[in-house]
């Protein structure tokens, strides 16, 4: 009886220690999809809010970036964007939600694949803007580019993925 319970709590106290490894060192995928949720959240607008909050989203928006980010993004009813650095990402996103009441952003059949060296990442994934109180979503299929800096996963490349239909 007593074997069987040290052998018990050993098995615990194993699972136990395996659970906190992989919450203070969780898997570089999981990572990735942490900060790609988290820029997606600092996209988001809610009705009536603050423009100081605005603000605040665009900043953590570019935060999710590195320094040299490229984004070559297709806007319905707009040829392609090309969005270079910080400083044009900033402006950029400003902008875009100054002119919006309100933004819900969804992430949608996400992949990631890690390079083997884990320094480097690509995510494809579909996007689903409601824009204004829209119900009709504006959908597109990106693909997500990533690099590891400073022990931090930051995006440096951004492009809308043409499909058969575009």
């Amino acid at each position: 009886m007593k074997k069987a319970f040290r052998i018990t709590a050993i098995a615990a106290l194993l699972a136990l220690g395996i659970w906190i490894f992989q919450i203070l060192f969780p898997p570089e995928e999981k990572r990735i999809r942490r900060l790609l949720a988290q820029a997606a959240e600092a996209a988001e607008v809610n009705p009536k809010q603050n423009p100081l909050f605005k603000l605040a989203g665009a900043n953590r928006l570019v935060g999710c970036f590195s320094p040299d980010a490229v984004l070559q993004v297709e806007v319905p009813g707009v040829q392609m964007r090309t969005i270079h650095g910080h400083d044009d990402l900033l402006q950029a996103v400003t902008a875009a939600l100054a002119g919006l009441q309100e933004a819900r952003i969804q992430l949608h059949r996400v992949h990631v694949s890690v390079d083997p060296g884990r320094q480097s990442a690509t995510a494809q994934l579909v996007t689903a803007a409601y824009l204004n109180g829209s119900s009709e979503p504006m959908v597109q299929e990106l693909r997500i580019r990533l690099r590891k800096i400073e022990d931090h996963w930051k995006i440096v490349q951004v492009e809308t993925v043409k499909t058969l239909g575009r």
